[in-house]
């Protein structure tokens, strides 16, 4: 057997399907047809010469020699990513792709703060990444996440960059007696983020009355006169949107901006990364005091 017997891409199929359990969720994370991954594995087992897979009714399982390989794979897998984002991190231009991943709630302050680098540098082309999920930086589906707990991974650097106040918001009018207790958080999928259990708690035996996962959708719900919604200090701007006194302590959550230690030499990263850091420092709104 040569080198020339093994296609490099048929390896990466196999890396994915091991990692995604199986043909169909590998061709979907792949964008090709579950036909193109079986055809693909099959032609990997040819050319090596080994069975790396049970196809299943049930699904595929890997053989101990297809075991074996998806190790190596994997580590293939991160070795493709270090050189990519080495290569990145080694860029002199101030122009590319930068990728921000940043919680739903903030992702309009973030777009308002990096206007001016738009502006000013039209070969940056910024992407803003908004879900709940966190990206990884490692599999480069970040270039900078702006995170609301510490990023705890050795190969990030982090910075804090202020602090979420939170505040209990309902549409002025709304009528307490009647509907006391009926509040709107996130879906039961989301109930282990820190505001949300707070909420659940302050919510009691009742629960929640009203489960929507987009942070917008809730404020609107809100101003609607469904409820009480726990929201951001900084999205209570509404005329019709009145805080609703509590005797306590409201949530509050740090604002961490992390960033890959391979990329953080690339200009345009770095400039962006900059950006983001001076804007949070000169908004009140977000004082760490």
């Amino acid at each position: 057997m040569t080198e020339s017997a093994i296609d490099w891409d048929d390896l990466r199929i196999l890396h994915v399907t091991a990692t995604e359990g199986s043909m169909l969720a590998a061709a979907r994370r792949l964008g090709i047809s579950h036909a193109t991954v079986s055809r693909r594995l099959a032609r990997l087992e040819q050319g090596l010469g080994l069975r790396l897979l049970n196809r299943m009714a049930t699904g595929i399982v890997l053989t101990p020699d297809g075991q074996e390989l998806g190790r190596l794979t994997a580590r293939m897998a991160e070795d493709a990513l270090a050189l990519l984002r080495q290569a990145k991190g080694r860029l002199l231009r101030l122009s590319g792709d930068v990728v921000i991943a940043v919680t739903p709630g903030l992702a309009g302050e973030i777009v308002t703060a990096l206007a001016p680098v738009s502006l000013e540098h039209p070969g940056i082309v910024l992407s803003v990444v908004s879900a709940i999920s966190l990206a990884s930086l490692d599999r480069l589906e970040a270039d900078l996440a702006i995170r609301l707990t510490r990023p705890e991974e050795t190969s990030h650097t982090r910075r804090r960059l202020g602090t979420m106040q939170f505040a209990l918001c309902a549409a002025r009018g709304y009528d307490f007696s009647a509907k006391a207790g009926r509040f709107i958080g996130y879906s039961q999928r989301f109930d282990g983020l820190a505001q949300q259990r707070w909420l659940i708690e302050q919510a009691g035996s009742e629960g929640l009355a009203l489960r929507i996962d987009d942070i917008e959708v809730q404020r609107k719900a809100a101003l609607a006169g469904l409820g009480i919604a726990l929201l951001p200090e900084f999205m209570v701007t509404d005329d019709e949107l009145v805080r609703v006194p509590f005797d306590g302590p409201l949530p509050t959550r740090e604002i961490w901006l992390a960033q890959h230690r391979d990329t953080r030499k690339a200009p345009a990263v770095r400039l962006v990364a900059k950006r983001l850091t001076e804007a949070f420092e000169r908004d009140a709104r977000f004082s760490q005091a």
